[in-house]
């Protein structure tokens, strides 16, 4: 029996420990069977595939972090405006629930990037909202892995 719970025990970490963060799905989900919604999902072995095209990342940091990600959701929202910007406040204050915190915020002429992380000494989950540029397109960018915090400092200094 007390194998039983331990196993049990065992399964749920790793289950939780490869979630994706639900604001971000539900975002995702609102949107996901529009015309106008266009979404990219990469996972598995493709950034060491990514390798075989001699893509050079110049910063040991970057490099280990690439090499890190598990998985990437990409996906901008179809809409514009103040509706965009609602649902980017809606996915932060999701985010901030969540127990996500604040990795680095950027803001300049009309458009904001802010990084979001979870977990401490290895991030297991880091989701990049980029709102506002240009053409008021709004992105989100969710990366699942093993992040070392040490390497994403240097890599973002």
């Amino acid at each position: 029996m007390k194998k039983l719970f331990l196993i049990l025990a065992i399964m749920s970490v790793g289950i939780l420990a490869q979630a994706q963060s639900k604001s971000v799905a539900s975002l995702y989900e609102k949107y996901k069977g529009g015309e106008e919604f266009f979404h990219l999902d990469l996972a598995g072995s493709f950034f060491d595939f990514a390798d075989g095209f001699n893509i050079d990342l110049d910063d040991e940091g970057m490099e280990a972090i690439a090499k890190s990600v598990e998985r990437m959701k990409l996906f901008k929202l179809p809409v514009s405006g103040d509706e965009a910007k609602a649902d980017f406040k809606a996915l932060q204050k999701g985010l901030k629930k969540e127990r996500y915190d604040v990795l680095m915020e950027m803001s300049e002429k009309g458009s904001d990037i802010v990084f979001y992380s979870k977990g401490g000494n290895v991030i297991s989950d880091l989701v990049l909202l980029i709102g506002g540029s240009g053409d008021d397109s709004h992105l989100v960018i969710e990366l699942e892995g093993a992040f070392e915090s040490r390497k994403l400092a240097k890599a973002f200094p």
